[in-house]
């Protein structure tokens, strides 16, 4: 089963559909039964709230791996409508507050009922509800300074495929993250092979310089019909983040409201043809943060005009950034790094 499935709710008789795929994925993670009902309820009231009060949305569900965090697996879900949007968050989260002639239980069961969530509202742009239930490992937990990085992501499929051809990994050791995002060329069965050998490597490799790793991959790539990739190295201890990337790779560096840098990538295809790599070193400020995305997502994504989403979950973020930016033509992936509290 992928890690991530996409639900999109149009009408009442996707709900049970939604609530059935979540509890069919969290079982994959070997959740507890009374998380499973918990996702399940969860599910139901973020359905009936997309239909309630925006018409239709999206839901997407992604079994979070430990791989990618530092020791502890998770179980998300996202909620994305492009509604009316919520004036009073703070209120609307009670429980007993309705805008409609509901109870107004939806959004104060889901806040109570998860692990954690984040909210996002905006008017005239909709409104975005990331709920998570953390799993502890089977070993022991890694302490924080050895995971100092948060990662929001955003992997789906083009819609019509049943895999995505995209691919992303992250390694991180005390202080320091090597990320690498991976577009296989085209959609389907041989874009995936191509981006997930880009990953398997990063795996091999997890303390080569982006330069270094990139030259790896185009290696490793020759089989395939080759990926577009990026590959960055944020150092805390320096505050440096160093960048390589072959092909359409987006790459932008925040340290405010703005984007401070947009990483330059070369033209070429991994696996097939490059030119000359280069690696370029980046500023990288306390409270920085990281979007990188494949050419699923429109040039101009960008947290810009979202007034103080910085500050919240990196997977909300990407869920944002997903939700305004997709093109809906093409395997989407958004990545979002920012430091740990």
């Amino acid at each position: 089963m992928p890690d991530f499935v996409r639900i999109q709710v149009e009408d009442p008789s996707q709900i049970a559909e939604a609530r059935r795929v979540a509890r069919k994925q969290a079982s994959h993670l070997g959740i507890a039964a009374l998380q499973l009902e918990q996702i399940a309820l969860v599910v139901t009231e973020a359905a009936t709230n997309l239909l309630k009060h925006a018409g239709h949305g999206e839901i997407l569900i992604r079994n979070v791996r430990e791989q990618d965090t530092g020791g502890i697996s998770a179980f998300e879900i996202l909620v994305l409508d492009r509604g009316p949007g919520m004036a009073d968050i703070d209120r609307c989260i009670t429980d007993g507050y309705s805008t409609s002639s509901s109870p107004g239980q939806g959004l104060g069961a889901i806040t109570r009922l998860s692990a954690e969530s984040d909210l996002y509202s905006a008017k005239s742009k909709g409104t975005a509800l990331l709920a998570r239930w953390p799993q502890k490992s089977n070993t022991d937990t890694v302490p924080s300074h050895l995971r100092p990085l948060r990662v929001g992501v955003v992997n789906v499929c083009k819609p019509g495929q049943e895999v995505c051809g995209d691919s992303w990994g992250i390694e991180q050791s005390s202080g320091q993250a090597l990320v690498l995002v991976a577009d296989g060329l085209g959609h389907g069965v041989d874009a995936q092979t191509a981006s997930l050998e880009a990953v398997r490597t990063l795996r091999a490799h997890p303390k080569q310089t982006p330069k270094g790793l990139l030259e790896l991959v185009h290696l490793a790539l020759r089989s395939t019909r080759g990926a577009a990739v990026a590959v960055a190295h944020i150092d805390l201890e320096r505050g440096i983040l160093q960048f390589a990337g072959v092909g359409n790779i987006s790459a932008q560096i925040y340290s405010g409201p703005k984007a401070s840098h947009h990483l330059f990538s070369l033209n070429g295809t991994a696996g097939h043809q490059i030119p000359s790599l280069q690696e370029i070193t980046y500023g990288w400020p306390a409270g920085a943060l990281l979007v990188l995305h494949s050419d699923g997502l429109s040039s101009s994504t960008g947290l810009d005009e979202y007034p103080r989403l910085a500050a919240r979950d990196p997977s909300l973020m990407a869920g944002i950034l997903y939700r305004d930016f997709s093109r809906h033509n093409d395997d989407s992936t958004v990545v979002v790094i920012k430091a740990a509290a």
